[in-house]
């Protein structure tokens, strides 16, 4: 079979970081309540310049994180939830999103701010979010896609 370029866009290495970029939920929450407060300090999206948007505390990040994985008061959050999600994200999900350009994280100062790629992350997340919603929580989900309702309780074919 010839690869052609239709089919090659489909095994770009970019293309697998963008995915294994979003795969995980905490990522998409850090995303997501950093979209929430650039909207909330200057609403437009469009466009962040480097020092319009505060610096966010690994910290508060943490509690936003905690506080909905639990649902929880964001001021509710303590012990070892809040321990456990701070150290993942310091170790493994901050960077990871610092490495494709998505956010700064300054692990000095334990802050993030959006960096030059985030904005097309930002727009890949939203953009999913409907799809995976039709496929997973519509009736496509019953046509065996391997969707949440196809995990609970079948039998398999």
């Amino acid at each position: 079979m010839q690869l052609t370029p239709q089919i090659k866009c489909y095994t770009d290495p970019s293309l697998s970081a963008l995915h294994h970029a979003l795969r995980s939920s905490r990522r998409r929450l850090i995303i997501a309540l950093v979209v929430d407060r650039v909207l909330s300090s200057n609403g437009d999206l469009a466009i962040i310049p480097a020092n319009s948007v505060d610096k966010m505390a690994v910290s508060r990040l943490t509690r936003g994180i905690v506080a909905i994985e639990q649902d929880i008061p964001v001021d509710s959050v303590a012990g070892p939830s809040y321990r456990s999600t701070y150290t993942t994200l310091i170790q493994t999900h901050l960077p990871k999103l610092d490495s494709l350009g998505v956010i700064e994280y300054q692990p000095d100062g334990k802050r993030i701010h959006p960096d030059q790629n985030f904005i097309a992350i930002a727009t890949a997340a939203a953009i999913t979010v409907p799809i995976a919603q039709l496929l997973f929580d519509g009736s496509i989900s019953e046509h065996s896609l391997g969707g949440p309702s196809d995990r609970q309780g079948s039998t398999g074919n």
